[in-house]
């Protein structure tokens, strides 16, 4: 009994001990945490996978769908450097194939010739198609079914300087209280293009800033390592993006706590491209608060 009581002891201090440890932080250390996660993030908008090359999201009706530069295509690309008609997608039953009506389509199996199935989300085949420095991958949202295309030599990535943010304020970083839904609730979030779909919720994050109190819901599987934060606050449409930013927070430790810094929020991909379908924040999650911290508008968002 006494040695479990002393394991129970060494595991208490050592609980301790670690969330004093994650909670402390010089303004240098933090300023050099912070301004390492911005050039991360930079890097990634700059990437084969970030938005920035994103140059459209075309939906599919059920059926065929030509696709090209031509005028009479069903999905059109808006470039003239590109071939009238770059091949067909077609829509049956949730499974999504192409046939391509040029040379040089590729996947990552090789040359694409014939009618191919790309997309079937019930086999979990999810196959992306290149021609030339064109990338492209179906995506499904609700029950619509989308072509994300990108191209690897947009203009935005070969324009893009950064994004405006605001000065690093380790007042922002906030230690937080999560308090969990038992059992996890869904919440309703309304996209960009207006579909609303159920998230999980695990739980709230309860925090005070100015001696004020206020909480935001997060989403979040079980098994996810950090939770997903969507907000709005007081600079929402002036200083930053008027849909809200977003942000990711590790999961709470031991005692219930969070670190919610706030100068990790982050815009989301419809300030970088129109070809995006952003969630937007829930009514609650709309804080009466000017955040200022973290990335601000970018463009004539």
């Amino acid at each position: 009994m006494k040695n479990i009581s002393a394991l129970i002891s060494l595991f208490v201090i050592f609980s301790i001990s670690c969330s004093s440890k994650s909670e402390n932080i010089s303004t240098q250390e933090h300023l050099e945490e912070i301004n390492q996660w911005h050039e991360n993030q930079m890097a990634s908008l700059r990437s084969e996978t970030g938005w920035l090359n994103l140059i459209g999201l075309y939906w599919l009706e059920e059926g065929l769908n030509s696709f090209g530069s031509g005028i009479d295509m069903n999905l059109k690309l808006e470039s003239d450097i590109f071939p009238d008609e770059i091949g067909t997608f077609e829509l049956k039953d949730g499974k999504v194939f192409f046939t391509p009506n040029i040379d040089g389509v590729t996947s990552k199996a090789g040359e694409v010739n014939g009618k191919t199935l790309i997309f079937d989300q019930d086999q979990g085949i999810s196959e992306a198609l290149s021609f030339q420095s064109l990338n492209w991958v179906i995506i499904k949202r609700a029950d619509a079914y989308g072509l994300r295309l990108r191209d690897f030599e947009a203009q935005a990535i070969k324009k893009f300087e950064g994004v405006d943010r605001y000065p690093v304020d380790i007042s922002w970083r906030i230690i937080a209280e999560f308090v969990p839904n038992n059992p996890p609730k869904e919440i309703m979030i309304t996209n960009v293009i207006g579909q609303t779909t159920p998230n999980l919720s695990p739980g709230s994050i309860k925090f005070v800033y100015d001696g004020s109190t206020y909480k935001i819901d997060a989403l979040g599987n079980e098994e996810d390592e950090e939770l997903f934060l969507i907000f709005a606050d007081a600079t929402s449409g002036r200083e930053t993006y008027g849909g809200g930013r977003y942000m990711y927070v590790k999961k709470a430790d031991a005692t219930g706590k969070i670190i919610l810094d706030f100068n990790k929020a982050y815009n989301p991909p419809c300030v970088y491209t129109p070809h995006a379908t952003c969630p937007l924040p829930p009514r609650q999650n709309i804080l009466d608060l000017a955040i200022t911290a973290g990335h601000k508008n970018f463009g004539d968002h």
